[in-house]
């Protein structure tokens, strides 16, 4: 069953989701205007976190002669590097390059119930920009701050919002719970930074 913002919010009750902003908010604290964020009517929008935003450019990484390949199962954290956000006009954001990608991290931990399961997608602001937003499911019992897969697919520079809307979290209800929530799995406890794939 998929949740309402009513359901969300007495779940929010738990932490599942903290900070929590019990309502979809469109401005930042200082009054400027920014991509919507907090509680919307079936599903909960995250924010990217200022901090530890790592990019792979891939402009820089061709220059490498035989290029390294990206390999999940040893990853090599060299080929990245943290860009740092940019102050302007009231808001915070990054520069991702051209044809490159980045990792980022929500500003929100999630504590997920055993029998509840969020489904994530990009916002649709990003995506009429060309921007792909890539976030897996969260599993149930899953709790940590979530990694952010954000492709600039195109050939200029794309900003990318640090305090504002980048996920929407769906929140899935089961029956009961899970036989075998996520307990202890390696991306468990994720902190408040960019966790690299783990095997």
């Amino acid at each position: 069953m998929l949740l309402s913002d009513k359901e969300i919010s007495k779940l929010a009750e738990n932490d599942i989701i903290f900070p929590f902003t019990g309502e979809k908010r469109r401005e930042l604290d200082n009054g400027t205007k920014a991509l919507s964020y907090g509680l919307s009517h079936a599903g909960y929008d995250l924010r990217l976190s200022p901090n530890g935003f790592m990019v792979i450019d891939n402009a820089l990484n061709q220059s490498i002669v035989p290029p390294k390949p990206l390999d999940v199962k040893s990853f090599d954290e060299s080929v990245m590097y943290e860009a740092s956000p940019i102050e302007a006009a009231g808001s915070t954001y990054f520069v991702l390059p051209p044809h490159s990608y980045a990792l980022g991290v929500s500003l929100e931990r999630i504590t997920m119930p055993a029998n509840v399961m969020g489904i994530c997608d990009g916002k649709s602001t990003y995506a009429r920009q060309g921007t792909i937003v890539n976030v897996c499911p969260i599993e149930p019992g899953w709790s940590g701050y979530l990694t952010i897969c954000i492709v600039n697919p195109l050939a200029f520079p794309a900003r990318i919002y640090a305090n504002e809307g980048i996920v929407q979290v769906m929140f899935l209800q089961m029956e009961s719970d899970a036989a075998s929530a996520y307990g202890e799995g390696k991306y468990q406890n994720q902190g408040a930074k960019v966790t690299f794939a783990a095997v």
